[in-house]
Formats: C-alpha cells, sequence, structure tokens
C-alpha cells in the first residue's frame, strides 16, 4: 500500500549530494512491503549534484507517493530535519539518510508492527549492517550488543552519544511533545540525533528489534564521517556541550559526565594525532595525563611527529 487518505507512516529522507547512493536507498524504500498507507517526504537542502533531479525522476512514476521540497537556502541538518518532519502526515517517522538501505523488504513493516503494540513507545530501535564502501567490507549486525543489552546499559549509550540512529522508528506525537526543537535551533546545534534521542528516552519507553534490517553505508562524503578537521572538530565541541546541557536538564549520573569528557578528550587527541595538531595534542594529553594508555600515547606522538603519524595511520589501514 502506499499514500492514502490516512497515512500510518512517513519515511523521513533529508538529502544533500547524496548522488552516488539515493537510487539504492529509494530503491529500498519502494521494495517495501507494508499493509499500511505511507508516503516519502523528502527535504533537499540544496543539492549540488543530481541528487534532486534523481528524485524527481522517481516522483514521476509515484506521483502520489512523494512530497518533495528543495529547501530556497541550507538549512543544515537540525533544520532541515524540523522542516522536513513538519510535512510529514505519517503517526510514525521513519527517518533514513540518503545514502542508507532498508536491507529487508518487510522492514518498515516490522517496525511499525511494534510501535503499534504500545503508544508510550517514543521510538524503536533496530539493528544494521555496516557495509564500508572504500574496501567493499561489511560488518554483519554491526549494533548486535546494542539491541540485547539490558535497559539501563542501553539507556546510558544513549546519554553518551554511542547510539547511531540507524533503523529507528520515531513517535510523531512523542517528537512534537518532548523534543524541544526551537530550543536547539536557538543555541546554533546542527545535529538532530542526540538531542532527540535523549529527550525521548528520558521521556518515553522504547522497544528494540534483535535482528538486522538496514544497511549503514560508510564513506569519505558522508556527514558524519567527515575528512574536515574543523568540522570533526567542531561536531565533538557540539557533543560536549550538548551532553553538559542535557546533564543539568535531566541530572545525569556523575559517572556518566566524568567518562563522557574522557572520551571527548580522547577523541581531539585522536584527531590531533590524525591531523597532525602540535597544539592540540599537547593540550589533549595534558588533560588526559593520568590515563596515559598506549593508545593514548601514540596518538599524543602521531600528534608531534610526521613520521610516527603516517607509520600510525598506514598500519590501522593495513590491519
Amino acid at each position: 500500500m502506499k499514500m492514502g487518505s490516512n497515512i500510518k507512516l512517513s519515511v523521513h529522507l533529508i538529502t544533500f549530494n547524496n548522488e552516488k547512493h539515493i537510487k539504492n536507498t529509494l530503491e529500498s524504500i519502494l521494495k517495501q512491503k507494508v499493509n499500511f498507507n505511507y508516503e516519502i517526504v523528502v527535504g533537499d537542502d540544496c543539492s549540488t549534484d543530481n541528487t534532486l533531479k534523481i528524485i524527481l525522476d522517481y516522483e514521476k512514476n509515484h506521483p502520489d507517493l512523494f512530497k518533495i521540497k528543495k529547501n530556497s537556502k541550507q538549512l543544515g541538518i537540525l533544520k532541515n530535519f524540523k522542516a522536513t518532519l513538519d510535512r510529514c502526515n505519517g503517526n510514525y517517522i521513519f527517518d533514513i539518510a540518503g545514502d542508507d538501505l532498508l536491507k529487508q523488504d518487510c522492514a518498515l513493516q516490522k517496525m511499525v508492527d511494534a510501535l503499534s503494540k504500545d503508544r508510550n513507545l517514543g521510538f524503536i530501535d533496530s539493528g544494521y549492517d555496516e557495509q564500508f564502501d572504500a574496501i567493499n567490507k561489511t560488518i554483519k549486525f554491526r549494533n548486535k550488543n546494542n539491541q540485547t543489552c539490558n535497559t539501563n546499559d542501553y539507556k546510558t549509550l544513549i546519554l553518551t552519544g554511542q547510539i547511531y540512529p540507524i533503523g529507528i522508528c520515531y513517535n510523531k506525537e512523542h517528537l512534537y511533545n518532548y523534543v524541544d526543537f526551537d530550543k536547539y535551533i536557538e543555541l546554533g546545534i546542527t545535529i538532530e540525533d542526540y538531542p532527540i534521542l535523549v529527550d525521548l528516552i528520558m521521556n518515553t519507553s522504547f522497544s528494540r528489534i534483535n535482528e538486522s534490517l538496514h544497511i549503514y553505508r560508510i564513506h569519505n562524503t558522508s556527514y558524519s564521517h567527515q575528512k574536515d578537521y574543523k568540522k570533526r572538530l567542531t561536531l565533538n565541541k557540539q557533543m560536549l556541550f550538548l551532553v553538559n546541557f542535557f546533564n543539568k536538564k535531566y541530572n545525569f549520573p556523575s559517572e556518566i559526565l566524568s567518562d563522557y569528557k574522557t572520551k571527548s578528550q580522547k577523541n581531539r587527541l585522536y584527531l590531533a594525532g590524525y591531523f597532525g595538531d602540535k597544539s592540540l595534542g599537547n593540550e589533549m594529553y595534558k588533560k588526559l595525563k593520568q590515563k596515559k594508555t598506549p593508545s593514548v600515547i601514540l596518538n599524543y606522538l602521531s600528534s608531534q611527529n610526521y613520521l610516527i603519524r603516517k607509520l600510525h595511520f598506514l598500519f590501522r589501514k593495513i590491519k
């Protein structure tokens, strides 16, 4: 079944320069076997390649299924997410990136069935395979441990930003009731997944599907795997700001904030080593003086010495 007067699910698709992957993404959506009406709501954030043209070509064959809008100016991920969400009519929102895939043709049905059983669920999480395009390698059911761990451990993973929103379907009512999009936009936040998941897990219940329904594609042009040093640092600092923000809002357990700060510092030291930033390497190494593990030492040395850096990251690629 497709689009109709009573839309049960909106497939929420925000795109930006996904020309290489968007066809496969759309095909994986269109092959879904469902017993409810759904729509595909697209928010293109001013793509400069053929992404929008490809989507419009699909719309010609499915005119009642697609709702497409190209933003008049580039909004960024969070603003585009919210603007696209506001055009969704479904009771449930399945968010998919323009480079990811639905692995099973019953994926949408399974997620909607799970959400329909309990109106108190803020979201349903499910499994995914991790596909590395550059080396043509796939890790099956990459997040299996997340889907099978106990409730408290899963909640901690959410609060510390360790759950990637691949294969998550939301209850739209709870998104509007509990996620303060306007506040996050006002604060200049650009990422959408962490704020949404924290607000939902602190205010609603959740469920998980213990099988892989999706494929998460990893490539150099994806936002979450930026090669741009400044953008990577900005993301790191923004996440640290958000963890502190939500700690004040929800009073996280003390160990969560402490552990995340250490993780953030290690991540910045890794970036300093990868990109050869001596100043940042020195700063983070001093802050981690009580936690000088072999990886911390190696990342520090990589930040200070070109030859060590090249050998270090060459070995990581080979490994």
